[in-house]
């Protein structure tokens, strides 16, 4: 059976560093599920990308898990050596969810920013809106 989770890391272009540790995780050893994170924001040095020859001024990192530990994969994001903590953004997206989930470094941790009309349900904690029909995403 499976149980995918769409991620999405949005973080500052000054992050190269941490930009190659996390496209070089070995997301399986880190016991993440598996999946992989791929940057698609540009694939040459300065992240052109979306038809601009200006270069990005962030960086995008995505991939699809199956299987994904939350938890875990925001301890291990947690703990890269960011020079920014505070410009990250985690965009996650249970095949179950009606939206994604955004999360940032805030105070050392994670912490989820709540959405508007949305609201966590259930013991696996799936994100719905309050706006939709239950039977919707099911």
């Amino acid at each position: 059976m499976s149980d995918f989770t769409d991620v999405i890391l949005l973080f500052s272009y000054l992050e190269d560093a941490v930009l190659e540790d996390i496209v070089s995780l070995d997301t399986f050893d880190a016991g993440l599920g598996s999946g992989s994170l791929k940057r698609v924001s540009g694939d040459q040095q300065l992240g052109h990308w979306g038809g601009s020859l200006q270069g990005a001024e962030c960086h995008v990192v995505a991939g699809t898990f199956n299987h994904l530990n939350p938890e875990r994969l925001r301890r291990t994001l947690r703990a890269l050596p960011w020079k920014c903590p505070h410009a990250v953004q985690l965009l996650l997206h249970n095949e179950n969810d009606a939206v994604f989930g955004v999360w940032m470094l805030l105070d050392e941790g994670w912490a989820e920013v709540t959405l508007p009309r949305t609201v966590r349900h259930g013991a696996l904690g799936h994100l719905r809106r309050t706006d939709c029909p239950d039977d919707e995403y099911e």
